[in-house]
């Protein structure tokens, strides 16, 4: 939160552009809001552990709970959700860090970081689509057309003229995610036996099919 505020002061007073990265408290959420309706040129994201897990999960003392910053209370969980909806959010990201089993062994001195690449899709439909907090094209600005228009980037949109970069959804399939589920080589997802609603069903990259999900 001491770098949120910093990093926004310095935005306002020089009139500088600040993206803040991985939003997970309410506080933080806040000052974004505050800071947007007085003009200040801050954009952010949060990622679908933040939105979806509480600190109560490291109760278990299972490192791929793990990760920086921190998973925070039910409070702040809200308040992520709810930035989300109001826009204050402006996109979510995955923080995709794979670490082996190896490395996230012991719970105290694990490396901090989880997988989140395969899963976050689905964790927003369940999270905040199936329960009525966002629609479909609020799911797509956050997670594809306004990281592009942050980052200054093509793509994020489907029209004429555009690069065909394309994700065919399934957003009621049932599926539980289990270790032989993923493509990545690590194993490090808190989401394992977790059921979740929607599932990427195939991807095409420039027009090109470049994955199907198995019958």
């Amino acid at each position: 939160e001491i770098s949120t505020a910093r990093e926004i002061t310095l935005a306002a007073a020089t009139g500088a552009r600040v993206h803040i990265c991985h939003v997970s408290t309410a506080a933080s959420v806040a000052m974004i809001r505050v800071a947007k309706a007085h003009g200040v040129a801050v954009t952010c994201e949060s990622a679908p552990h933040y939105f979806t897990l509480t600190e109560e999960a490291l109760l278990a003392r299972d490192a791929n709970f793990r990760m920086s910053p921190p998973l925070r209370t039910e409070a702040d969980r809200q308040a992520v959700i709810e930035g989300l909806c109001d826009g204050t959010v402006d996109a979510i990201a995955t923080d995709h860090a794979p670490h082996s089993v190896e490395e996230k062994a012991d719970f105290l001195t694990a490396p901090n970081g989880i997988l989140g690449l395969e899963t976050s899709l689905s964790l927003a439909l369940t999270m905040l689509y199936h329960t009525g907090r966002l629609d479909l094209p609020d799911l797509v600005r956050l997670m594809s057309a306004a990281p592009a228009r942050i980052l200054g980037v093509p793509g994020g949109r489907l029209c004429e003229g555009e690069t065909a970069d394309l994700v065919l959804v399934d957003v009621n399939r049932l599926w539980t995610p289990v270790p032989g589920d993923l493509h990545s080589q690590a194993k490090n997802c808190p989401y394992f036996g977790r059921q979740l609603t929607g599932r990427v069903i195939m991807t095409f990259c420039r027009g090109e099919r470049v994955y199907a999900l198995p019958r």
